[in-house]
This record gives C-alpha cells, structure tokens and sequence, in this order.
C-alpha cells in the first residue's frame, strides 16, 4: 500500500496537513498493510499473528539466586512497555495528591529541553520523569498466565495420579480397557507412530521443527483434556441416571481445558493490552490530542493497577482470595468441585480460581479507567481522546480497541460453554433422579442453585456490561464525535467543493477549507469493530445459555 500525497483544497492548493500521518503510520513497521497503523500487538516479539504454542512458555523462565527462595522469574524478552509521567502525578505512589504537573519536555515552569531550567529540575521531579514500566498483571499471578501450559500441565498430572490412590474417586485407569496380548503390542506402536510421522515432517521443515517440542506440549495437552471432555459427555448422557455416575477424575477435564485456553488467550491479550496503551502516548497526532495529559492518564492506571494497596496489600490479591474463598465455602457445604468430593481437586480450584479473580478484577480497573477517558467533560478530559472519521484503521482511530474487546469477548464465548457444561455435567450428576424440586434439604438446594446458576446469572450480567462498556460506549462516543464534526462543517456548499478525504486524513486538515466531502463523512465508520462480526461474537456468547435445562431443574 503505497503512502498517500497531499489532496487539494477546495481553493485548488495543496493543504499541508493533507497527508500528515499516512508514513507516520509505519511506526511499527507491520508486515502486512491491513494492520497498518495497529497497536494491537504483542511487545515480546511485535508480531500480530497468534498461535497458541507461541503464546506462553513451556518451561518455567527462571534463575538461581542466593537467597530465600533462591530462584526468579525472568522477565519477558522484548522491549517492555514503558512510558514518561509527567513531573507531577495526580495521585503519588502512596495515593496522595501531588498537585498539578510539569509537562515533561514542555515549555511551562520546567522548561523546554536542553535548557537551563530543564537541567536544574529537582531530584523529585526527575524520579517522577524516568521511564516507568506499565503492568497490567503482575507478580504470581502474571507468571501462572505465562507458564499456563506448565501449570495446567502439573495440576492434570497431579489430580490424575491422586485420582489412583483415593479410593473414592475413581481414576483414568477405571476407563481404560484391559489391552493385553499382540493386540495390545500393536496399538501401542501405532500411537508411538504419530509423533514420529510429525518428527519427519518437522524435519523437512513443513512443521517448524524449532518450536515442534513447544507445539507438541501444548496441542497434545489440549487434545487430551478434549478427549477427557468428549468422554464425560459420554459417561454422562449414555447413562441411564446422571445421578448415578460413579465419580470420576475425568470430569474435571472441562475446567482444566478451560483454563488453559483461557490463560493462553488472556495471557496474550495481557501482552497486547500492554503495548496499545503505553505506545498510544507516543502518536502525536493520533486519536490523542494531548500526550502529556494522556501520560498523567497512564500514570494515573499504573497507580490503580499495580501500587494501589489496602492493608499493604493490592485490593486485586485481596479480591482474588474472596472470590476464590466464596466458592470455597459453596463446596465444603456441598460435594466440592466437579462434585467429586475430592481435596486435591478443592485446592487445585482454589487457586487457580484466585487467579481468575485477581484478573477480572484488573479488567474491572482497565474499563473503568478507559470509560472515563472516553467521558470528554471528565477528568481527563484534557486528553482530547477524538474520533477521526478518516483513520487510516477503517474504525475512526478505535480498531485497536475493539480488537482488544473482541478478544475478550471471544473469552467470555469460552466461560459460557463452560459454564453450560458444567450445569449438565457436574450439577446434573450432583441432583436425585427427580432434579432440584425434589431435594429435600432447603440449605443444599439453595447451594445447587448458587453453585450452578449462579455463575450463568453473573455471566449473562457480565457478558451484557463488558458489551455496553466496550463495544457500546466507543459507539457512542464515535457517534458523537462524527454528530459533531457533521454540525461543524454543515452549510451552503456545491456539491464539487468537498475535499475527498484519503486515508489518514486527519478531521483537523479540513478546518480551514469547505470541509470534506459530505458523502465520506456521512458514510464514516461508527463502531470500533465490524458490526457483522460483533453481532457473531455476541450471539455465540448466549447460544449456548439458551440450551433447555428442564432436564437438570424440573
């Protein structure tokens, strides 16, 4: 895609601004011209493709130390997300008020750069403006995401081995057929003959044999708890009585599946999240007026992320912990996890559900913060966050938004089904023949209820506001901005005198001309994603919801 030149005004001259930010879009320098422009990228290796076995690392990234507990993680290569606050934050690391700011570089009480003032500033104002790294999540939380496929590789591993010596669950080794004799001998050289024929092909390079290992862990483990889903289904519904299925460790392959294509989706979005909210601050003459107060935004979200504490402790560990101690309680009370009764699998849940609260509630922070940058008449107003009907990204500037909203819309997608299966399958199982209106015990019913419905109930709530205060508000607020700029250059004009926009125009190289063409801008985007495939997103969310559970409560 070749770089546009400068358009003419309606007066027959160049306009100068005509063709600002078209080059400028090669910042990030894609490979492909339809992500031209995109921040949503991974900053650990710039690509935008994703594969699963590229996401997270296999084998824990760490190193030796000489003390307690004598190793580390090591960070992520690449070159991590960081950005320049400006001299004074709204909030200071202890969450008081700083006061107003110094813009960084500006020309106010601080002075321009190079100058005598800028080299005199005080240590405390230099501590402020050295780069600072932005976080979504980190600390433990941040590396079981990253080692997802370890994790969730130990924890299988160690609830099917723990299944074989409990007596009352019932291990793999209950489902596995008696193979003996040449028959036996012959089944297992045909499954020792699969990885050998994708040996040979990595070996010619048709599957890279670099990453052949990494991609062998991750989809062979996905594979297996796919096969562990598919045989629960059939232990459930080929039964004559669900009830009366005997427990067994393979029923908690469904969550076990869910978490691990969930760490890796959200993992990767945790990259990219990363990347497009730090790199915003460096495109002048994007969708962000100002840059200054843009990084007092960011300084005021790292804040909230990751220095916020109550107790001396980050609220998202605190409501990490509640969240997964809710659950808790509901199981003791009941038959535990899968309704298996089983320990191992209470602390296994346990944990990984604390990891879940501690991300939904850095989401719950992210759109928070994001909303009320979308809000022109609030705080950050001074952002100047603006719809340009021409970006170049086809979304008025917002398709890295929406990107970053589908992806965890296609996450929620993933939680549904689960949350279907797990109402039939492990809830199913827990109920008498007659379902929930024959159990006797109000305080057991009601549990079924909170445990099973529950999650369905605050899975719809949450599915209908990540849609209104994502997808929804950026409409709203492309809507306006496009409402506005139509009121702006309304009037009496021929109907040649508009200036065709090109791609990349800037709304601001129309000010001091006839504007643009009235048919390009009536006809500009005003959703940050295309609509068909959002309505896709948000239909596959609630098709599975809408399964008649009759079976399982009446």
């Amino acid at each position: 895609m070749d770089d546009a030149g400068p358009d003419e005004d309606g007066n027959g001259t160049k306009d100068p601004t005509a063709d600002r930010g078209r080059a400028d879009w090669r910042v990030d320098r894609p490979t492909a011209d339809d992500d031209l422009g995109t921040l949503w990228l991974r900053w650990t290796d710039g690509g935008s493709d994703m594969h699963l076995h590229r996401v997270c690392s296999v084998v824990p990234q760490v190193t030796t130390t000489g003390r307690f507990p004598f190793f580390r993680f090591v960070s992520e290569t690449g070159a991590a997300p960081t950005f320049r606050p400006t001299a004074g934050l709204r909030r200071g690391s202890d969450g008081t008020d700083t006061g107003p700011s110094e813009e960084h570089g500006g020309t106010g009480p601080g002075g321009a750069p190079g100058t005598d003032e800028a080299t005199t500033r005080s240590e405390g104002t230099a501590k402020h403006e050295a780069p600072v790294r932005f976080t979504f999540l980190d600390g433990l939380p941040r590396e079981v995401l990253r080692h997802a496929p370890f994790v969730v590789g130990v924890a299988t591993l160690l609830l099917v081995v723990g299944a074989e010596f409990t007596p009352a669950i019932g291990g793999l080794s209950d489902l596995v057929p008696a193979f003996d004799g040449s028959n036996a001998v012959l089944f297992a050289i045909y499954l020792a003959i699969t990885p050998l024929l994708l040996a040979l092909l990595s070996a010619v390079d048709v599957v890279e044999y670099r990453e052949f290992p990494r991609a062998l862990v991750v989809y062979g483990l996905v594979v297996l708890l796919v096969a562990g889903v598919a045989t629960s289904l059939l232990l459930f519904f080929g039964a004559e009585e669900p009830g009366a299925v005997e427990p067994n460790v393979v029923f908690v392959s469904g969550y076990l599946l869910t978490m691990l294509v969930g760490a890796l989706l959200l993992y990767e979005a945790v990259l990219r999240i990363e990347h497009l909210f730090v790199s915003l601050a460096g495109r002048e003459g994007d969708i962000v007026e100002n840059t200054d107060a843009y990084r007092e935004f960011l300084s005021d979200l790292r804040h909230d992320l990751s220095e916020a504490t109550v107790l001396g402790v980050h609220p998202s560990r605190i409501f990490g912990v509640l969240f997964a101690a809710q659950f808790a309680i509901i199981w003791i009370i009941g038959d535990g996890p899968q309704s298996l009764d089983y320990g191992l699998g209470l602390g296994v849940n346990v944990v990984f559900d604390a990891i879940l609260g501690i991300a939904a509630f850095q989401f719950f922070v992210l759109v928070r913060s994001f909303n009320r940058l979308l809000n022109v008449t609030g705080e950050y107003a001074e952002v100047g966050l603006r719809y340009e009907p021409f970006h170049v990204d086809g979304h008025g500037g917002f398709r890295d938004f929406g990107r970053f909203a589908t992806r965890i819309n296609v996450i929620l997608g993933l939680a549904g089904l689960y949350l279907v299966y797990r109402l039939y399958v492990v809830g199913g199982r827990s109920l008498p023949a007659g379902g929930l209106t024959t159990v006797q015990d109000p305080l057991l019913a009601t549990v079924w209820i909170i445990s099973y419905v529950g999650p369905i109930v605050a899975y719809l709530i949450g599915t209908a506001a990540w849609t209104y205060y994502l997808f929804w508000t950026m409409h709203r607020k492309m809507l306006r901005d496009k409402e506005d700029y139509t009121r702006q250059f309304q009037g009496d004009r021929t109907p040649d005198s508009g200036r065709t926009p090109a791609a990349g125009d800037p709304i601001a190289a129309f000010e001091e001309s006839d504007g643009p063409e009235w048919a390009a801008l009536k006809s500009a985007p005003t959703w940050p994603v295309d609509v068909n495939m959002m309505m896709s997103l948000l239909s596959g969310n609630l098709v599975p919801l809408l399964l008649p559970a009759t079976e399982i409560l009446f």
